[in-house]
Formats: structure tokens, sequence, C-alpha cells
């Protein structure tokens, strides 16, 4: 069937059938349907312990090693034959398309961690739903205020508060070693006091009052935050009803994941909601050591809070908040992440773009020019690269290979107008097409570099608006070059047809 279809394709098709598109593609899509399922398994979730299949490393190695061996075997074939230096009849279009299929081939041999990522990320959405995923977590971060959060700062003294009110009437004019003076007062000690304030309150330092809680992804940083404050406040107002309830849920996730605790809610609510102060409690080890036994865990000595949480020593209470912790921030991820990477398409899309057009160029052109171009090209970016360095400006690089695209188009536009004969157009020719990817980048480097200059230029820290823009679209000035590449090569195909009836030197 495959020889039939090939047969076919040399009678009615011969560039698909040169290309080997065909069969390329359908291999092609085959990498990334594996690759999916590869990555499907990747994403299991065993919520009981802490191990996790890892197959990932192995996964891409494999898909690494298919690659190459694939693209050996596909230049061999491809390479057999070469209608355009054969000058084999071609319509004028017939180049653009050889160029659009070697870009399609590799693109799809080469992306197939972007299936692989996708499976994974599937699978790790699929155990939850995002409002599912949401509940539970915050469930989980509320609940660290009572085994193992961490301590937040405490009230700031007049000193700083005055450094603070300085800093903000000034913040558009400070200049930097005012900022960094202000950093350095601020790490003082001395300006920190030993207690919190909560709606009026005092409460000491290492009081759960000031314990912060864990952060999701799929949770907003206003959410925690009011998370946070909904903890402290049934605390302040001492609702006992909910902090057993939010304990109960939480003891209900470690249960269906049969995780590890010697806790119930009786032990875990005396153990730490000790009111009005709450500065006495027990701190709850938030993980089980595997070399523990159940036993073991009795003997250990009560500490409190009196004791620094750096001097702390758990009490014989533990939950295996570090896994529960850990599975359900990587289902949280899978749901907050997009489910492609926008910037590593651009880069699959850029790598398919670079080698189809090293292969394009040596279709083109003749091995020699080829090679000569190859090695000019890496030459002359290091004499650039060095006087570059040498007066530490980018912008001299990118300004030196902009004048040199333009004058070696301006040349083989000479050649190609004149058409008396090639001369070292061929070597150009190849120069041309890898520079032109560049194009666009290099004016948009120049234009950074101009913009970025004026961010010293009134003695503290201004960023010219249009730096910033330029910044926040560098991802766009790709996509935009890429569209440009498309057209360019376009017409660049329509003109190499032609280019080739010249005659040699």
């Amino acid at each position: 069937m495959f020889t039939s279809i090939q047969k076919k394709l040399l009678l009615e098709k011969p560039l698909l059938w040169n290309t080997k598109f065909i069969p390329m593609v359908i291999l092609g899509m085959a990498f990334h349907v594996v690759q999916f399922f590869l990555g499907w398994l990747q994403g299991t979730i065993d919520f009981t312990n802490k191990t996790k299949i890892n197959i990932e490393f192995s996964a891409i190695s494999f898909g690494i090693l298919a690659v190459i061996i694939a693209i050996i075997l596909w230049l061999v074939a491809y390479f057999k034959n070469n209608s355009f230096k054969s000058f084999y009849k071609k319509s004028k279009n017939s180049l653009f398309y050889e160029w659009l299929q070697l870009f399609v081939v590799i693109f799809l041999l080469s992306s197939f961690y972007l299936s692989f990522s996708m499976g994974r990320q599937l699978h790790e959405r699929s155990y939850y739903s995002y409002e599912d995923t949401q509940k539970r977590c915050e469930i989980i971060a509320n609940a660290d205020i009572f085994i193992d959060g961490f301590f937040k700062g405490t009230e700031v003294d007049s000193l700083a508060s005055g450094l603070i009110d300085s800093l903000g009437n000034k913040t558009a004019k400070i200049k930097r070693q005012e900022i960094d003076s202000f950093a350095a007062a601020i790490e003082e000690e001395l300006i920190y006091k030993d207690y919190i304030l909560f709606k009026g309150k005092k409460y000491k330092e290492y009081s759960l009052l000031n314990r912060g809680i864990h952060e999701f992804s799929i949770i907003s940083e206003e959410a925690d935050s009011l998370n946070e404050i909904k903890v402290k406040n049934w605390l302040f107002e001492n609702d006992v009803t909910a902090v057993k309830k939010l304990m109960t849920d939480y003891l209900g996730l470690i249960n269906e994941h049969q995780l590890k605790t010697n806790l119930t809610l009786e032990t875990w609510f005396e153990a730490t909601y000790k009111s009005p102060e709450f500065d006495s409690f027990l701190y709850i080890s938030p993980y089980f050591k595997e070399h523990e036994t159940y036993n073991s865990y009795r003997y250990h000595q009560y500490e409190t809070s009196i004791v620094k949480p750096y001097d702390v020593k758990y009490s014989k209470y533990y939950i295996q908040q570090d896994i529960l912790k850990d599975k359900y921030e990587t289902v949280s991820v899978a749901h907050t992440n997009n489910l492609i990477d926008f910037d590593a398409v651009i880069v699959y899309l850029y790598l398919a773009l670079s080698c189809s057009l090293l292969l394009f160029s040596f279709r083109v052109s003749s091995g020699k020019s080829w090679l000569i171009a190859l090695v000019s090209l890496g030459i002359i970016n290091v004499i650039i690269g060095i006087f570059g360095a040498l007066g530490s400006s980018s912008s001299f690089y990118f300004g030196s290979m902009l004048a040199i695209f333009i004058g070696i188009s301006f040349y083989f536009g000479k050649i190609y107008v004149e058409a008396k004969r090639k001369e070292i157009s061929g070597i150009i020719l190849n120069l041309i097409l890898w520079l032109s990817v560049y194009f666009i980048p290099i004016i948009y480097n120049l234009v950074t570099d101009y913009y970025k200059k004026s961010e010293y230029k009134y003695g503290y820290d201004y960023v010219s608006p249009e730096y910033t823009w330029l910044r926040e679209h560098f991802s766009t000035m790709f996509v935009l070059n890429f569209i440009f590449m498309i057209f360019v090569l376009f017409l660049l195909s329509r003109i190499i047809r032609n280019w080739k009836g010249i005659a040699e030197n």
C-alpha cells in the first residue's frame, strides 16, 4: 500500500514524492501520539506517598533518539533527487511549497515534547475539577495555621513608619542610594516590635494570629488574604464551630488519601486552640518520619510556642501535610498553567524555521556556496562580537548585522536585475536566507536599546513607557517576525527560481 501511494505521488505529485511529506507527517503525528500517552503516564499522581512516576527523562531521550534516526533516514531519501539543480520544470511557487513541507516535517518531529507536556497536564487535571481543586486547596491552606504555618512580621516602630511615609511621598524621585539606605534600615531588628495588632488587640509574635497560610497557585493573592483573615477572625471571635469544621474537612482529606496521622479532631483542637491568646499551642509535625514508629512519637516531649520557631521541637502529634500539599500543588499548577505553552510553541516554530532554511538554502545553492556562507557568517559574528564587547554596546552588534544584511541584499538585487553572471551571489543568497530571520529582531533590539538609555537619564530609575511597552510585547515581536518570514520566503522562492537561470561565472 505504501509503495503504491509513493508511486502515485511520483507520477502526479512529484514534489510530495521527493520530500516524502506524507509518510513523514504520519510518522511525526505518531511520535506525538506516543509522547502524549507517555506524558499521560507521567501525570499519574499517587496521593498516598511521596514517590511518583518519573519517566520524563527516558521519554524525552527516547524521543530525541528516534527523531535523529528519522531525520537522517529522511534526509538520505530527500537528497537523492533535486529537480531544481537538474533544471526540472517547476511552477512559480513550487520552491515555496517545498520549504513549507520541510518546515512542517521538522516542526512535527521536533515538537513532540508539547504533546508529552499536554498529556501530563491533562492527566493531572483529570483528578479533580477546577472548582473542586480550588475548594480542597483552600481547606489545606487554611488548616496550615493549626499545623506548621510560617510566622509573619510584627508591627513596625515609628522610625520605620517615618521611612515608609517618606518613601511613599517621593517614590517618583527617590534615588538609588536612598532606596538602598531605606532597605538596610528596615532590615534592622530595632525597628520591629515583638507583637502584632489584629483588630486593635495585641498578640505575641509567636501566636496563631501571626501565622500565615500556604499559598496555592489556583487561589489568587487576594483570595489568600481574605481566607487568612477569615480564619483569624474565627480565632478572634472564638468561633469554635468554624474551626472544628475546618479541621474535620482537613482530616477528611487525610483519610481519603490514606495518609498517616495520630491526630483526631479532639486532640488536634485541644493541642492548638489555646484561647484567647493562642500563644501556647503545640507544634504539629507536618510529616511522618518513616524510620519512626507510631509508639516512638508518644515519648516526644511537648514543646510550646514560648520557644522561638528556629529552636522549636515538635510535639508527639504528626500529620502528613507535606505530601498533601505537594500533590495538590501539582493539581493546582496543572489547572492554572496554560495547556499549551505559547512561548514553547514559538521556540519550536523558530527551531523548525531555522533548520528548514538550512536545508532549503542547501537545496537551492551548491554545497560549496553553502559551506563558505556558513563559515563566513561565523567569522563575521566573531569579529563583530569582539568589537561589540570591547565597546560594551549591543547596539554596535545589531547595527553592524543590519548594515551587512542591507548591503548583501543590494548586491544580490544588482546581480538579479543585471542577470549577466552569478559571481558570488550563491554565497550571498545563503546569507540573505539565514539573516532574514533576524531582520525584525535586530530592529527591535536597536529600538529597545535606544529607549533603554533613558533609564538613568535623570539620575534615578526612570523607565520610559516606550521601553516598557517593547519589553511587554517581546513574544508578539517574534510572532510578527514569523509571519513576516513566510511572506519573505514566498517572494524569495520566486526570485530564486528565476535566479537559477543566470549564467555561472
